[in-house]
């Protein structure tokens, strides 16, 4: 059974943008927060110590962001802090009820607050929808199909995304984004939302973009994977299944270039759902063919 929608509502959304020297990409991504058909936004910007350019575009934009949106900010950290305690800082400023981030990389579609606003439902811990890759055909609307993201959804992978819509409380009750976790952030707070606040709602339809073709280097590419999983790993063993924990034990060993040989004789015994015995296939035939 769907989640029952709520009626159109007018609650403020605050969408927190965080960038760095990537003027060029932030406008196409504030232009399209501005092209919202949801009214009551507060869009605050979180500049983490880039060039004067950013600045500048910003100066440009006011006039335009001050006459559309509710509430517009703009903050400069005094020197660079990474996007975790970037993100942090605009989660920390907003006013709104429900809070959304926005990589200055990607953008949305027009529909997007009007869409997943309605749906949110407070039983979940939060809704999102289905990203899109510009590299990548996909079509944009209509699907109202929705899933339900457990506990062991997210331990085993990201399978909600790089943003979802939640409450500015919820958010603030689990501490933000982590600042010990470098790559894999968002499925951190992901995960840390759902332990407290129960499983997340995912709908079929896509109506934000993210951007793989440009050729700046985007932030999860420059952390090794490796240390990054393995941190998560640790941080939320003690809630995972055994399943769940050979699903991330073999991520973490093709992480390391193990061989198949290696992982079927450290996974041994273990429980492996079927997800899990055809990747151990697959990657047995490869290496045989």
């Amino acid at each position: 059974m769907s989640p029952a929608m709520s009626p159109p509502m007018q609650e403020l959304v605050s969408v927190i943008i965080t960038t760095f020297n990537r003027e060029d990409l932030l406008e196409r991504a504030i232009r399209s927060v501005i092209a919202q058909d949801y009214a009551q936004i507060e869009l605050i910007v979180i500049d983490d110590f880039s060039n004067e350019k950013t600045a500048a575009l910003i100066e440009a934009l006011r006039p335009e962001c001050e006459q559309r949106f509710a509430n517009f900010i703009y903050q400069r950290n005094e020197k660079n802090s990474g996007s975790n305690a970037s993100r942090n800082r605009g989660y920390a400023l907003a006013s709104g009820k429900f809070v959304t981030g926005l990589d200055d990389d990607d953008y949305f579609l027009p529909s997007r607050l009007s869409m997943l606003v309605p749906r949110y439902d407070d039983k979940y811990a939060f809704v999102c929808d289905t990203l899109t890759r510009l590299d990548k055909d996909r079509e944009h609307g209509g699907n109202n199909a929705f899933r339900v993201i457990s506990l062991q959804d997210i331990l085993c992978e990201n399978v909600v995304g790089n943003q979802v819509l939640t409450t500015r409380e919820k958010l603030m009750a689990v501490g933000g984004f982590s600042p010990e976790i470098k790559q894999q952030q968002d499925r951190d707070v992901w995960t840390k939302l759902i332990i407290k606040f129960g499983p997340g709602l995912k709908y079929a339809f896509s109506t934000q973009m993210v951007d793989a073709e440009h050729s700046s280097n985007r932030i999860t590419r420059q952390i090794k994977k490796y240390t990054s999983y393995r941190k998560l790993y640790f941080k939320f063993r003690s809630y995972m299944t055994e399943e769940t924990r050979s699903n991330n034990l073999f991520q973490l060993m093709s992480f390391r270039g193990m061989s198949s040989a290696k992982m079927n004789k450290l996974l041994w015994g273990k429980k492996k759902d079927l997800k899990l015995r055809l990747k151990l296939l697959r990657r047995t035939l490869k290496e045989l063919f």
